[in-house]
């Protein structure tokens, strides 16, 4: 085989897994496996769970008390993130109520649980039985991309475990906190009978009209005074006496005439 031929062969081999490195991958797991980083296979994550102490962890789960290779192992300045949900950066975290993200230690079991690392591992003290959000790095993600669903969620990978004689290591996944907040709180259920509106009052009954008295009848006029019976009946018969004689004269006067 001479000189040209195999450099001929060589550039065909170059150009063909040339091709083959550009090849289309499905569009749905092109953009998380995009976003696996560096040669650690870090992918950026959020998480939403309960947080608990490592050693309350270790103790609940029977899992030793951290081995001494291990510094701070199974301390108070250790943590894990219990009924774990896993996303993308873009999941959306749903709000829970106030006695849940106040209190999470009574929340279903869910089985995933997350150990937690990093810079901001060491401000998680006061959140401890709190629901939080958590954003950060998920280690060792070299295959957890093939997970992700529609919704942004997934379940890592568990870690393959193996033989730990030291009873240092949880065998879990870690996530490189660099931020966290607590969960939202969703707006309260009101009671349907505290929104419902109230009935209207009934309408007083209107006060009676004032009615008219009615009408005195008039006093009856007082009857006249009778005249006392002072007068005597003489000069009025004495009056008629005299008058019949003036008659009688005139009557005689009057037929002397006519004779």
């Amino acid at each position: 085989m001479n000189t040209q031929h195999s450099c001929s062969l060589m550039t065909a081999g170059v150009l063909a897994c040339a091709v083959i490195g550009f090849a289309p991958r499905p569009a749905s797991a092109q953009a998380v496996i995009d976003s696996v980083v560096g040669d650690h296979h870090k992918l950026p994550v959020t998480a939403v769970g309960c947080l608990q102490s490592e050693k309350e962890y270790r103790r609940t789960h029977d899992s030793g008390r951290g081995g001494f290779l291990r510094t701070g192992a199974g301390d108070g300045n250790e943590f894990i993130l219990v009924n774990a949900t896993i996303g993308l950066r873009s999941m959306q975290v749903a709000p829970a109520s106030e006695a849940e993200v106040n209190n999470c230690a009574a929340s279903p079991d869910n089985g995933q649980a997350i150990e937690l690392t990093g810079h901001a591992e060491r401000d998680l003290g006061p959140m401890v039985g709190h629901r939080v959000v958590l954003n950060g790095m998920l280690k060792h993600a070299k295959h957890d991309p093939e997970a992700v669903g529609t919704s942004g969620e997934f379940t890592p990978r568990p870690t393959g475990g193996g033989i730990d004689l030291t009873g240092a290591e949880l065998a879990l996944r870690e996530i490189n906190v660099d931020a966290f907040a607590l969960a939202p709180i969703a707006a309260p259920v009101r009671e349907a009978a505290a929104i419902a509106s109230p009935e209207p009052a009934p309408a007083p009954a209107p006060e009676p009209e004032p009615q008219a008295a009615p009408a005195q009848p008039p006093a009856p006029a007082a009857p006249a005074p009778e005249l006392p019976k002072t007068a005597s009946p003489l000069p009025t018969i004495g009056l008629i006496g005299l008058l019949s004689l003036a008659g009688a004269l005139g009557l005689r006067l009057f037929t002397r005439v006519q004779a």
